[in-house]
């Protein structure tokens, strides 16, 4: 699954930094022990010392191989990873089935360690069900933009293929029926894929859906994403007769459980 150093991508560089920002190279094994003393300096290793670090954090393979458990694997690097890789690699533990981001906000509950806040934020803006990374970046960074949260993989009903499965799109506010569709390479490349795409739109939009295509490029650029969030608001004006705007909101805001009430 994702690393810190897999999101280290022009679309995170915009992120806040993380708290201590050590950088090693990509074929370094990092190594945690329990104290000090037990650090070796070993070619190609990184040690971290876990003073807290027990046994039930720790899980033994049959070759003998102790490794940290997925959860206890994720808050150790709470203070190098930004928080936007946080909450995106929470996301994708649970979409690879490492764990649930309900194992991570009851480990990180119950133990001390250094990041501990850092984790509960992340996992109060965490949520199940994203696809990929990238559609996890571009939720995040539009919340943090002032628009409302957005459904996941939404289901629109009454629009489907010719097989009659039904559309989804990545992100939606379905009130509005505005959504988000992120396109990767293949979208482009593929040509079935690429008419499987203007099929969708063409009848999402029949339903009177407003959905934005976004790219890796859109990522890269937060003036792309200014653009990209007002628009989004623009939509959103036209049906409540509000005042559209492009907001700056912090990680602390958006996980503020009061700003979705």
């Amino acid at each position: 699954m994702e690393t810190p150093e897999d999101l280290s991508d022009p679309g995170n560089a915009w992120d806040n930094a993380p708290p201590r920002a050590n950088k090693y190279p990509r074929d370094v094994l990092h190594v945690v022990v329990r104290a000090f003393g037990e650090r070796h300096a070993l070619p190609g290793i990184r040690m971290h010392v876990w003073k807290g670090l027990t046994a039930d954090f720790v899980q033994r393979f049959a070759n003998g191989v102790q490794c940290l458990r997925p959860v206890a694997a994720w808050v150790s690097v709470a203070m190098d990873a930004t928080m936007l890789q946080l909450i995106q690699i929470a996301e994708s533990m649970e979409r690879y089935g490492l764990c649930t981001l309900a194992d991570l906000r009851a480990f990180a509950g119950a133990h001390r360690f250094h990041g501990k806040r850092r984790c509960l934020r992340a996992l109060a803006i965490a949520r199940p069900g994203s696809a990929s990374v990238k559609e996890t970046e571009l939720r995040v960074r539009l919340e943090l933009r002032g628009l409302p949260a957005f459904a996941i993989n939404y289901v629109v009903a009454g629009s489907a293929y010719d097989s009659r499965m039904e559309h989804t799109v990545d992100l939606a506010i379905a009130q509005y029926r505005v959504g988000l569709e992120y396109q990767g390479d293949q979208h482009r490349s593929d040509y079935r894929q690429y008419r499987r795409d203007r099929e969708k739109l063409g009848a999402m939009a029949a339903l009177g859906w407003s959905v934005f295509e976004v790219t890796q490029e859109d990522l890269n650029s937060a003036e792309a994403l200014d653009r990209l969030a007002m628009r989004v608001a623009c939509v959103i004006a036209r049906q409540d007769g509000a005042e559209p705007r492009v907001a700056r909101l912090t990680y602390a805001r958006i996980a503020d459980p009061r700003r979705a009430a």
